[in-house]
């Protein structure tokens, strides 16, 4: 089985209607670009192991064409979930009827989505599909194969920044990578009509799914990205860069929001007050960045921060901005979730938020403590802020990518309002002293997952190296991978890191943990070089919180030129060469090497 979704054929306008239901009306649709390698990894296995393929959506009557769609490649059924009572639904009540949807069909060995959605990126609902009908998840797969000794599984993971093999026992739920097969795609012409397609209601469904149970919602839509003034240079590609150099100088200044994290209400000293819980797999900057944020909010409410993580130093996590400290005993997501739920469902009052960053780990635990503690989430915001609700309650509203260049702000009506943050577009904050020394530490109980096991994990990047560089080299499609030796010699003379559009990880060229935009990662450096990129708002959105962001197209009309600052109109090739040599003059006047060296 195949869960797909109907997205946004490019750009959209971004509007509400009158329930704040984001308007798609006049937009071209398609299958999810990530939902096409379901469904033809769907079909592969459907047809090696002699049963059935049935691909399932939800969304108004239109979106049955994405499942003739999927027909066409080989899906031998489709199932539409279509109910106005479903519009507008967040992720909770969207896994809860896709959860339902299967237990309809009956019995299912496996259940496969992308790994996430072009307009949202939220990869939330296969953890959650998989929390409701109490299966294992795992994924983004680049393989899969039949176990020799049991009956599962054995795939390879594509994490952000690293390869794992994993043993699945069936059935279970598993995402699908970008490069692990080629996607599902048929023209119109060839969709089947009549289409062997069901459509159920919500009252048709294995249970009761109503759509205004939505624990989250769409307050409004916002323009993304930061208002910036292009200046855009022209002469010859020597000229622009060193004038692209001068201005780049003279716009350099200390990173925006690197300052003191504030100092925790003297209440929260005693662990008195709201609490605002920290989760994270990973607590290294990713994790320093998410603890400053949460001492942010939570000095705001007079409370205090625990920090949920697997063992790590305490006076480093309390440097960051935790009063506490809760030490996972296992890492694995599935006990992990459960456990932490139980640990909330014991304290004497409900955590007021709980945050976490946006990698796999933290995704997949926030997505299942969502669905224990029936409280939705608030998944992939770029910033975070305390609000007053009509009755003067504070209310936990973040900003997240919404396609088209725009940014949704998204509110939770339940507590504990459960969030996972992009870190890297988070303010970057110093440390804090501890004056009362360590914070105290509890160890909570974690079993492993007996129908999930990992082994052979390789790193093959650093998750953490792009979010705290000063400055990054994005790398489009229009830069020939031959060629990426080219741009060393200016990454080396400004310490960047190497970033990327969509296309260039989709490839393989980049590790994903490199992908920038809606459906990667958000960056606050000092200065973002864009070479060969075109300028879409799915990757602009990523970008919105660098200070100065450089362009370099040979094409006037590229639309980077309406998202940056400084944009050089030539040949990367050609002016390259010229920009190294101008930094590097820059670099060597001492009035002027801190900044040109970024």
């Amino acid at each position: 089985m195949a869960l797909v979704k109907q997205v946004p054929l490019g750009d959209h306008p971004g509007t509400l209607d009158s329930a704040g239901r984001l308007l798609r009306d006049g937009a071209g649709v398609e299958l999810n670009p990530w939902c096409r390698r379901a469904v033809t990894r769907a079909v592969e296995l459907g047809r090696g192991s002699g049963g059935r393929t049935t691909v399932v959506t939800m969304g108004p009557p239109a979106a049955a064409d994405v499942l003739k769609e999927a027909l066409a490649c080989g899906a031998d059924d489709g199932l539409l979930v279509s109910d106005p009572a479903l519009a507008g639904a967040d992720c909770l009540v969207t896994a809860k009827a896709l959860a339902a949807a299967i237990r309809t069909l009956g019995p299912v060995d496996l259940v496969l989505v992308g790994r996430s959605t072009v307009d949202g990126g939220t990869g939330a609902v296969g953890p959650m599909v998989a929390a409701l009908l109490g299966l294992p998840f795992t994924g983004p797969a680049l393989t899969l194969e039949a176990a020799q000794d049991t009956d599962g599984l054995i795939a390879t993971l594509q994490l952000d920044a690293a390869t794992e093999t994993v043993g699945l026992t069936l059935p279970a739920v598993l995402a699908v990578a970008e490069r692990s097969c080629p996607p599902a795609k048929a023209a119109p012409d060839r969709w089947p009509d009549p289409a062997p397609i069901r459509t159920l209601g919500a009252d048709r469904l294995a249970g009761s799914v109503p759509g205004t149970a939505s624990p989250t919602r769409v307050d409004r839509v916002l323009r993304g990205g930061t208002a910036r003034r292009p200046v855009i240079l022209t002469g010859s590609p020597a000229e622009q860069a060193a004038r692209a150099v001068d201005l780049v100088t003279a716009r350099s200044t200390p990173r925006e929001g690197r300052a003191a994290a504030p100092r925790v209400h003297a209440a929260a000293q005693g662990l008195a007050g709201p609490a605002v819980l920290a989760v994270t797999g990973s607590p290294g900057d990713g994790g320093r960045a998410l603890l400053g944020e949460a001492a942010e909010i939570a000095g705001r409410l007079a409370g205090h921060v625990v920090a949920v993580t697997p063992p790590a130093d305490p006076g480093l996590l309390g440097a960051w901005g935790a009063d506490a400290m809760l030490h996972l005993g296992g890492a694995d997501p599935r006990p992990a979730a459960a456990a932490l739920a139980e640990w909330i469902r014991r304290c004497p009052s409900t955590p007021w938020a709980v945050l976490g960053g946006a990698t796999p780990w933290d995704r997949e635990v926030l997505a299942r403590l969502a669905v224990h503690l029936d409280a939705g989430l608030l998944s992939d915001l770029t910033a975070a802020a305390i609000q007053l609700d009509g009755s003067g309650r504070p209310r936990l509203v973040g900003h997240k990518p919404a396609g088209g260049g725009t940014l949704a702000e998204v509110a939770s009506d339940r507590l504990p309002q459960i969030a996972t943050l992009r870190t890297g577009s988070l303010a970057d904050r110093a440390a804090r002293s501890l004056p009362r020394g360590e914070p105290p530490v509890e160890l909570l109980d974690v079993g492993a997952d007996p129908l999930l096991r990992g082994f052979d994990r390789r790193t093959v990047d650093d998750f953490d190296a792009v979010e705290r560089a000063a400055a990054v080299i994005g790398l489009g499609a229009g830069v020939d991978p031959a060629r990426y030796a080219d741009v060393e010699p200016l990454r080396a003379l400004l310490g960047a890191e190497l970033a990327a559009t969509r296309k260039v990880t989709d490839a393989g060229t980049l590790p994903h943990c490199r992908q920038v935009g809606v459906t990667g990662r958000g960056i606050a450096p000092l200065l973002y070089l864009a070479i060969g990129i075109s300028g879409s708002p799915h990757h602009m959105v990523g970008v919105e919180r660098a200070h100065t962001v450089l362009a370099v197209n040979s094409d006037p009309d590229a639309a980077v030129f309406g998202h940056c600052d400084i944009g050089i109109v030539a040949d990367w090739q050609d002016v390259l060469p010229a920009l190294t040599a101008a930094f590097g003059r820059a670099a060597a006047r001492p009035e002027t090497a801190a900044a040109a060296t970024v």
